[in-house]
């Protein structure tokens, strides 16, 4: 088991693409909005190197150039420093994109997986309704929910481990969320948080500094959240399951305000650029 008091949690963020501040907060959006990229690294002793998420990489831009996938650059053009993909910020602090061990796919939509050929030697966690969906559609439709074929490496099936079957355990927690134990460890956890993507996953973990959950793109502004102002219907189109989504921050909102102490944080926001650790 792994000594759960070392493990190292540390974000950063790899491009970002740009949407209308509406989507976000219909009431008071205005103007042009960032959607950075963040994604998580886990130091994990006994486990390896595992990474929640990658963000974008150059891929994007070869698996876009072509339609349909070429109506998903146009919906979210993408802005991305080649020197802040994952593999390359990894490499600068001496960690050769083989020493992955791991990456926990959040869900499938491009800025989540762009980097995921980078590195050949790490197995894939994900939730298997998502990906069942992803083999089950194609062209426009595809392109409609977010997924970019081209961006999942050919080899996935074989690499890829199911967290409903690798899971130690799997409850329901009183707030309604799904949790999925896993690597043995106890203050680590990955949550089942539907309505955005299908099958999506965040994670929470508890330190004795740190108690974040992760809730990837369960929302995109934490004061949005907070007031209750949920995104431009407009969403419906490319989400998984509307009612999922509004179920879901629910539930969040239920924890945050029964568990002290705990940091909710979402992919896109600009209160968890605050937590990153590269410059952007």
């Amino acid at each position: 088991m792994a000594q759960e008091s070392e493990i190292k949690l540390s974000f950063y963020a790899s491009g970002y693409c740009e949407a209308h501040a509406r989507v976000v907060d219909p009431i008071h959006g205005k103007g042009k909005k960032k959607f950075y990229a963040v994604w998580a690294f886990l130091q994990i002793p006994d486990v390896g190197n595992v990474l929640f998420d990658t963000g974008y990489s150059e891929e994007f831009n070869a698996a876009t150039r072509r339609f349909p996938n070429r109506f998903y650059r146009w919906a979210t053009p993408i802005t991305l420093n080649l020197k802040h993909t994952a593999k390359n910020i990894l490499e600068e602090q001496g960690i050769d994109s083989k020493e992955i061990d791991y990456v926990i796919v959040s869900h499938f939509h491009a800025d989540h997986i762009s980097g995921l050929r980078d590195f050949p030697n790490a197995k894939f966690i994900c939730s298997e309704s998502a990906y069942r969906q992803v083999q089950k559609i194609s062209g426009l439709k595809a392109v409609s929910k977010g997924i970019i074929h081209q961006l999942i490496p050919s080899d996935f099936d074989k690499r890829v481990i199911f967290i409903e079957e690798f899971a130690d355990h799997i409850i329901v927690n009183k707030y309604g969320i799904t949790e999925f134990s896993f690597f043995g460890l106890k203050n680590l956890k990955l949550l089942l948080l539907p309505g955005h993507a299908k099958g999506m996953l965040g994670f929470h973990f508890r330190s004795a500094e740190k108690n974040i959950l992760f809730a990837t793109d369960a929302f995109w502004d934490y004061t949005c959240f907070r007031n209750a102002i949920l995104p431009s219907k407009v969403v419906k189109l490319f989400f998984d399951f509307w009612d999922d989504f509004v179920a879901t921050n629910k539930n969040l909102k239920n924890m945050e305000d029964s568990e002290e102490g705990i940091t909710i944080l979402f992919t896109h926001c600009p209160k968890t650029l605050t937590y990153i650790s590269n410059e952007i």
